[in-house]
């Protein structure tokens, strides 16, 4: 009786785990961009919203200064950064920012997604197996556009994954989206 008291303590226990021990881990029920981020995706994933089309960065592991962000400060010895460069793919300064929104001043996913993904629509560039071209149709019918299947695409894993099929030639692009015009500066 006492083993099994101290595993049902044990149990409740767990259940909690990442409330409020962690500053970065904001959970969907947080108050901050990223948790209305989350809240926006789940309603998503159920089907009864729209996909965001924005996911926020919040809590930088650092910061640049102001004469770092101007090019005048010294160049310093990297200790041991949390975050390299192949964290996040290289964007250009002058890429397209969203305007409006909920997340103003953000580089929305596929801008992003564009720039990290340099081929060509139609090179196959990951390896895919099963897929039919009359099955990744049926799946593309099911989105409002190809940029709403893009961003489901690369939320259910993609390029890397195909899951639903959409991607028979590999490329990493479904459903007829091209990645050239966001490849484009809007300045």
């Amino acid at each position: 009786m006492r083993t099994l008291m101290i595993l049902s303590v044990l149990a409740l226990a767990a259940c909690n785990e990442n409330a409020g021990w962690n500053p970065n881990y904001a959970g969907i029920n947080a108050n901050t961009p990223y948790g209305k981020y989350l809240r926006e995706r789940e309603v998503a994933l159920h089907g009864k919203g729209a996909t965001p089309q924005v996911i926020p960065i919040v809590l930088p592991a650092k910061a640049p200064t102001a004469e770092e962000i101007a090019g005048t400060a010294p160049r310093k010895a990297a200790a041991a950064a949390p975050v390299t460069e192949t964290a996040r793919p290289a964007v250009p300064a002058n890429a397209q920012v969203a305007q409006s929104g909920p997340y103003p001043g953000s580089t929305p996913v596929l801008v992003r997604y564009a720039h990290a993904e340099q081929q060509a629509p139609g090179t196959a560039t990951y390896r895919r197996s099963g897929g039919s071209v009359d099955a990744a149709a049926r799946a593309c019918r099911s989105y409002a556009s190809a940029d709403a299947a893009q961003t489901a695409f690369i939320a259910a894993g993609g390029p890397v994954i195909d899951p639903r099929g959409m991607d028979p030639d590999g490329d990493g692009f479904v459903c007829g989206w091209d990645p050239r015009p966001y490849r484009q500066s809007r300045l």
